[in-house]
Formats: structure tokens, sequence, C-alpha cells
């Protein structure tokens, strides 16, 4: 097994500029995180701050940890947390089916790198943390996986249909996992793995109620060696501990709404696609009402549940949070503000599209006095499967050429190097001389009748089809006599740019675990791999 980083100049979007250029978008941030001592900085800042609720916070997740098997690590973290001197570093993410896709797994891997090389660099306890966004109820983004289907991935939807229920409270119906589940190991090839794996999913299915449940099951089987901590967003207990600042929320929430258009305006002057875009009116919370997660807007001094046609003054509103916290939840752009006020976070793991709205935030975060948490750009990687390795040094081609969409170009390439026939050329040429000879045979046919004139036509372009029928059926032949040398090609850009996008976005990490085994990420974990924002390749 083998590491390989790509050249950064390859990166799109924001995040290369993040990456690549960071002078030029420093003034949206409040560390540089390419600067020297930044951690120094942030951790002497969070020192300034009291988390009068750390104690409680480590009971919750005392109390959250204790059931899991294999908890030892994790135990041993939350014990570092309760210090008083103890930073985290975080990352989030929707509770997927079958812990979503890949990406979802750097994510982990990134926050237990980065945990452990801080915690040498200051000195001081850092332990590393998965938010789940348990208060999610937009299932039909995380209720499919992809399978693969001859050379094509396909979905596999799981049968439960979303009712606006939050991930955490949504009860999984079991008949259907169960159903799914087997349609999803019956897509996967048998390994020696495999047995293992089924189990233990089998095991998190019967044991686990909600998606939320589920997902932290699973990924506390894949990262339990280095005591991954789990927080869910949407945990009742959590929001009592929350709710001073829920109320903060609301008591500032017409500078909120101005803070965050404002900053949402200043990403868009740099040249940038909006990451927001949300109406003025927005307040940023969601309000819990009928078991129905529900936007609330602000406008005139009022809170509106529009389409439940419910409003509240904020002194109501914020009975309410006094009442029923555990009712309220965070959108995008407070999500991020919640977390910085709940844990001592020495920094944040970010994808692509987070780095962009968190862009957006440091105006927000300055209404409350805080600083806009360090951002680290996770993990990217893409895994290159033992036979697409073989095929790439057979051919002495480069992953990259694959991953980045240039693997057809490259396919195109090695088939005409495998024959010497100029079918295109002498189709055009041939195209030509018949277009030719046939121009005064319907010139003629004009002026004979009009009638005649559309005669020609129609000749002329049958005969021009069968030239192009002969020549796709001549292509066709040569690529069956070099079909075993084309479908190696299929098969590399299959894995390495799924459907056309990252791998990483595709594909789901069982897919990985039953190529690699359930200790794959533990054991690219002791690999230390690079953690520059640049891609990574991972041969398994």
């Amino acid at each position: 097994m083998r590491i390989e980083a790509l050249d950064t100049r390859r990166l799109t979007g924001f995040l290369a500029e993040y990456v690549n250029q960071p002078d030029q978008c420093s003034d949206l941030f409040s560390y540089r995180w390419k600067t020297n001592g930044w951690e120094q900085e942030r951790s002497e800042d969070l020192a300034k701050r009291s988390f009068s609720h750390r104690q409680a916070l480590c009971r919750l997740l005392e109390a959250r940890h204790a059931p899991l098997r294999k908890r030892e690590a994790c135990m041993d973290n939350i014990h570092k947390l309760k210090q008083e001197n103890a930073l985290v570093v975080v990352a989030g993410q929707q509770a997927g089916l079958m812990t979503g896709p890949l990406y979802t797994a750097y994510k982990a891997m990134s926050v237990i790198l980065l945990a452990k090389q801080y915690e040498e660099t200051l000195n001081q306890p850092v332990v590393p943390l998965f938010w789940i966004a348990g208060e999610d109820h937009d299932l039909d983004e995380v209720r499919y996986v992809h399978y693969l289907k001859g050379d094509t991935w396909k979905k596999l939807m799981f049968g439960d249909e979303p009712n606006g229920e939050a991930a955490s409270t949504k009860v999984l119906p079991k008949k259907e996992l169960d159903a799914f589940l087997a349609k999803l190991f019956a897509s996967l090839p048998e390994t020696s793995y495999t047995n293992t794996l089924k189990a233990i999913v089998r095991q998190a299915a019967a044991t686990a109620s909600t998606y939320t449940e589920f997902f932290k099951l699973l990924m506390h089987e894949l990262f339990y060696r280095e005591g991954l901590l789990f927080l869910d967003s949407n945990d009742p207990e959590l929001r009592a501990i929350e709710r001073p600042f829920f109320k903060q929320l609301i008591r500032k929430v017409d500078a909120l709404q101005e803070c965050q258009a404002a900053g949402e305006a200043r990403f868009v002057e740099k040249g940038y696609p909006s990451p927001i875009a949300t109406e003025k009116q927005n307040a940023h919370l969601f309000y819990t009402l009928d078991g129905k997660r529900r936007r609330l807007d602000y406008e005139a001094g009022r809170f509106y549940v529009r389409e439940a046609g419910r409003q509240f003054t904020k002194d109501e509103l914020l009975a309410e949070v006094d009442s029923h916290p555990q009712r309220f939840s965070n959108n995008v752009v407070t999500r991020p503000l919640m977390q910085e006020w709940l844990l001592p976070t020495l920094a944040f793991v970010a994808g692509p599209g987070e780095l962009a709205y968190w862009a957006t935030l440091k105006d927000v975060f300055a209404l409350f006095d805080y600083k806009l948490t360090p951002i680290i750009p996770r993990l990217s990687a893409t895994f290159v499967p033992c036979r697409v390795e073989k095929h790439l040094r057979e051919r002495k081609e480069a992953a990259e050429t694959y991953i980045f969409g240039e693997g057809e170009k490259l396919k195109e390439a090695w088939l005409a190097s495998q024959h010497s026939y100029p079918v295109a050329q002498r189709a055009q040429a041939a195209a030509e001389a018949i277009e030719a000879a046939h121009l005064p045979f319907r010139e003629l046919a004009g002026e004979i009748s009009p009638t005649l004139e559309k005669m020609g036509e129609k000749n002329r372009a049958f005969i021009q089809g069968q030239i192009a029928f002969l020549k796709e059926r001549m292509e066709r032949e040569i690529r069956e006599q070099h079909q075993v040398g084309l479908s190696k090609y299929d098969e590399a850009m299959t894995w390495l740019r799924p459907k056309d996008a990252p791998q990483e976005r595709i594909l789901h990490s069982f897919i990985l675990l039953n190529t690699a085994g359930i200790d794959i990420f533990s054991r690219l974990l002791e690999k230390n791999p690079p953690h520059t924002g640049a891609h990574l390749v991972f041969y398994v």
C-alpha cells in the first residue's frame, strides 16, 4: 500500500485559491492555516474564553459512548476533553447510509490526523470529534448508495420515504433495511472480508433505531481504534446545554441577517458564486412543529413558520427555548456559530463546499465577538484497486489522468495506436467525392422538376448515410477486435472517475472496505498521509 500526492495546481474553484494563493482570500478568514504559529495563536485565543458547559458536555459524551463496543479509546479522549486546556478538531456530515460517500470517512481521517499533529505541536490535549448533523431532514440526500452493475454505477434506493422528520428521530423500518442490505451485499463481489462486513453491518442494523444511530455505529467500527468521538447535533440533552446560545441567536437575529448578507456579498464580489443564496428574511434557525423540522423566518419584528401559519414575538420564542430547547436547530449559517460556542474548536475540517460558505461568515462570527474558526481542507482521495493499478503499470499511465477526467482521451489514443486503418479519412474522402459527383446530377434533376429535385436530395442523403453506416460498422469491428484492451480502460475509468465525478462523491465506504479490509482506514492513518490540500491517491 502506498500514497501519492498530486499537484495542487490541479485543484479548482475556491479551494484552489485557498490552497495555492491564500493571500488573495486572507481577508475572509481570521487565521491563515498555512502560516507558522496559527495553532498557538488560536490556542491562546480559546484560553481567554469560558466553556462553563464543558463538564456537562463531557458527561453527555460519556453517556452516549458508553453503549458502544470497543469504546476504551473514546473514553480516554472524553477524559482528556475534561481538562480545561483541552481542544478539539471537528468535522461534520449528514448521517448517510453505509456511512455515506467516501469523503465522509476522509473527513474522519482528517480530524484524527490533525488532532494528533496539533497535540504534539502545542503540547496540550487535542481530541478528534465528528459532528453528526442529526437534525437534517432532507433524507433524499442520504437514503441511497451506488453499486456497480456491469461497468456502470447505479443508485440503490432505501425504501423509506422522507416525511420531514430529522435523521435522529426518523425510525429505520427494519424490514426495508434488511431488504436494502441484502441487495447491497449481493452487488459486492465476494472477498475474504465480505462475511465480516456483513456481520458488522447487520449487528448495527439490529441495534440502531434511527438513521443517526446506524451511521454512528458503523463509523465507530471504522475508527474506534483512534477514539473518534461523535456528537449528534440533534441530541435533546445537547439542546438543553445549547439553550443560552439559541437565545443569543434569537436576540441578535436582525444583525445576524445583515451580517450574513454582507459576508456573502463580499464573497461574490471576489468572483465566486453565492454558496448559500438565501432570502433576507431567513432567521437561520429551524423549529420543529408537528414532528416536522420547519424554517423560521424573521421580518418586521416577528418570527414566522410560514408553511404552518405560526408566528412568534422575540419574547415568545425565547420562552419556547426555555421550555422546549429540543424544538430548535441550526441551519448552515448558525451551525458553525453553535459549534464555536459549544466546543473549544482548534480547527474545523471542511470540504470544498463547506469551505466556500464558511468564507462568508467572518462578519457573522464577529457579531458574537468570535474570530472565524480556522478552516483546514479535508483529505481528498481516490483509491486504486490492485487490478486497475496493474493496468496503469502495463500502460505506463498516471492515475491522475483518469482522476481528472482524461481517461477517454487515453483510451482513444491507445486504440488508434493498435491499427493503421484510416477509416475516418477514407470515409471523409468518399463522402466528399460522392458529394462532388452527385451535385451535377441533383442540379439536372432540379431543372427537370421540383419533385425530382427533392428526390435528388433524398438520394444524396441516402448515399451519404450508407457511407456513414459503413464507417460506423468498420469502427465497431476494430473496437471489437481490441475489446479486451479497451475494457481495461473502461474499468479504470469506472473506478477512478465513476459517473464522470470524483470517486469520493460516488462510492461509499464499504466498497473500499470490501476491497481492502475493515481496518483499511487505520492502516492508511498509520501511513500519516500529507495534509496539504493536495488530492491523494491510495494504492490499496
